[in-house]
């Protein structure tokens, strides 16, 4: 959770439940520049597992800017399979990627659609997306560096408070009464798509009872519920 440095926050492991946010502090919030992004991948162990889509889309002003969305297939290594549950889940095979480009040149197409600008947001983020772009990044010997990087889950939990359950996808679509008709969960570009709908009532609100800030102050940190930890086979 550490290995990346990320210039917006401090992160630290409290448990298997639990870790903490704190030196976070964001004036203007709404009129940020944001960069959503998604992974999807062979599995659930960020340690071990590859990437197989990437996906991102903008928004600014307040709007998610559809027309400039991104997405991406990765080829895999040679012997590296996707597990018959996983193609279940999220409709990629061995077929869907073939042609597809190898990880550093799928990440370097991402880059650029970003614009290497403003604030990236995802859902998870840092409990699975940036320890399994971590991971890629020293296996392809690449530099390991992320831009600014916020998570949904921390967002939901300042704005809204601890849940006795985590602030998952499911509980933030149904807390803000999100339409997710026509779109399809556990495709990266549909789920950057879903975050955008929780992200921008999150934006309203942040603008309108928070004075358009995003603070977490060091000496208040705030403690984010995990996922329940994956168990190795």
């Amino acid at each position: 959770m550490e290995r990346v440095r990320n210039p917006l926050l401090r992160l630290r492991p409290v448990s298997d439940e639990l870790y903490e946010v704190s030196d976070l502090r964001i004036e203007h919030f709404s009129r940020q520049r944001f960069w959503l992004f998604d992974l999807e991948a062979t599995g659930l162990d960020a340690s071990r597992e590859r990437v197989t889509q990437i996906a991102g889309i903008p928004i600014e002003d307040g709007r998610l800017v559809e027309e400039e969305a991104f997405t991406q297939y990765v080829r895999l290594d040679p012997g590296v399979e996707i597990p018959k549950v996983v193609q279940e889940l999220t409709g990629i095979t061995a077929e869907t990627l073939v042609g597809a480009p190898s990880f550093p040149d799928a990440w370097e197409r991402h880059l650029s659609a970003s614009n290497g600008e403003g604030i990236w947001v995802g859902q998870s983020v840092f409990e699975f997306d940036v320890p399994l772009l971590e991971a890629e990044f020293s296996r392809h010997g690449m530099p390991v560096e992320l831009p600014p990087v916020l998570d949904s889950v921390v967002i939901a939990t300042a704005l809204l408070g601890p849940s006795v359950e985590r602030w998952s996808t499911s509980k933030l679509l149904h807390h803000f009464r999100v339409d997710t008709t026509g779109l399809r969960r556990h495709d990266a570009l549909d789920d950057v798509k879903i975050l955008g709908r929780i992200l921008l009532p999150m934006l309203e609100l942040i603008r309108n009872e928070h004075g358009d800030r995003l603070e977490i102050p060091a000496d208040r940190p705030l403690q984010v519920r995990r996922h329940p930890p994956i168990k190795r086979d």
